[in-house]
């Protein structure tokens, strides 16, 4: 087991040191007619800001209006953004070639897309070119899109170094309908927002609970097979868990069973990786309970709440519960100091049941304690010739 005094040293690293690349400036490329549509209801900045608040995130990007691409390139040539959200009617060049542009000139700058309605995706989606377009994201009348395309864009770039530098954990989402993911990414960083902020030590001041919220697991979103793929080899041990699609690309091509075909490929690396297979395919919950994977039924009455269900006892953020192999209830952990008493009282079947599954490692990495997690996570039963050694 770990020291005390290894405790203290592993603890003192800097969460100044993570999320190094952030969206301060935003470039919103809108028609007049579209500008006035998002900002019906107030300046869209102070919406952002709002939404911000709301999910309790620190601060909030500036917005900056082109009426035109020509006019967002003359921009451009002025002055740095961080990311160009662009609507499909713009005067004076289409999506793709305004995005190609922005590429040439700045390719380092992401482009986002942002459509009103299913209607417009089906009309334009096939003629979409990826080298000019990052992503489409669809507004709903709700400003809290706007937030998740800022820490979609986040959690991109600094997914690598976070988990280099600060050990921090991560969770994918595979999902190509862009409808469905602008409705899923915002219920999932609110989520994780909510838990993370209520997991951080009460005793610190607010400015050190800010710091701490930039340590929450990123989330990251595929849209086809190979993307999956990167992301689960960028993340190694640090992915907390999967939530999957059952249809989306792979090879370039739409494939029904690319979900299926992804979750093998995770269960040989990693048996016991907690995964949510979510489909409008009711009857494919035989598949998934033969894949070992909890199921999503994308249009049930309670989707929210199975949702967060899954989130809350898979990903660690809840109270630690002791349970047989047989999923029976023996015990229940709060605080550290409560895991601590429990775990000399617990019966042995339960301690190798967690320890198998990387439970307490999800538990510690979930409460910030990364580097202790990262020495529990490697540790297996098979290590030690009987559990009270573990202990």
């Amino acid at each position: 087991m770990v020291e005390q005094s290894e405790v203290a040293e592993l603890r003192r690293w800097d969460y100044h040191d993570l999320m190094l690349h952030r969206v301060h400036e935003i470039l919103l490329v809108a028609s007049p007619y579209d500008a006035y549509i998002l900002e019906e209801d107030g300046r869209l900045t102070e919406q952002i800001l709002s939404e911000y608040l709301g999910m309790n995130l620190s601060y909030a990007p500036r917005v900056w209006r082109a009426a035109s691409a020509s006019e967002a390139l003359d921009m451009l040539s002025h002055q740095h953004y961080d990311v160009i959200i662009t609507l499909l009617r713009i005067t004076d060049m289409d999506p793709n070639a305004f995005g190609r542009h922005v590429k040439q000139s700045h390719p380092g700058i992401p482009v986002i897309l942002l459509v009103y309605d299913v209607t417009e995706i089906s009309h334009i989606r096939d003629h979409l070119q990826p080298e000019a377009i990052d992503r489409i994201f669809v507004w709903s009348g709700n400003a809290n899109v706007f937030p998740v395309i800022i820490k979609y864009i986040e959690d991109r770039q600094n997914v690598a170094r976070d988990i280099q530098r600060g050990d921090v954990r991560a969770i994918i989402i595979v999902e190509d309908n862009p409808r469905y993911y602008s409705i899923i990414l915002p219920l999932v960083y609110a989520e994780i927002l909510y838990h993370t902020r209520a997991l951080v030590d009460r005793s610190l001041n607010d400015a050190h609970r800010l710091l701490r919220l930039r340590a929450r697991p990123k989330i990251l979103l595929a849209t086809d097979y190979e993307e999956a793929q990167k992301y689960v080899e960028i993340c190694g041990e640090n992915l907390l868990g999967i939530i999957s699609d059952v249809r989306f690309p792979r090879e370039g091509k739409k494939d029904p069973d690319a979900g299926y075909r992804l979750i093998q490929w995770i269960r040989e690396r990693e048996p016991l990786m907690p995964i949510l297979f979510q489909s409008s395919n009711l009857n494919l919950k035989a598949t998934a309970d033969e894949l070992k994977t909890t199921f999503l039924y994308k249009h049930s009455k309670t989707l929210i709440h199975d949702l967060r269900t899954f989130i809350k006892e898979n990903f660690g953020f809840g109270d630690f519960v002791f349970r047989t192999e047989e999923g029976k209830e023996v015990a229940r952990a709060t605080t550290f100091h409560e895991m601590e008493k429990l775990l000399l009282s617990v019966a042995d079947e339960s301690i190798v049941y967690h320890a198998t599954r990387n439970h307490f490692s999800n538990w510690l990495a979930a409460r910030g304690e990364f580097p202790i997690a990262s020495q529990v996570r490697p540790i297996q039963i098979s290590d030690f010739p009987d559990v009270q050694t573990l202990r």
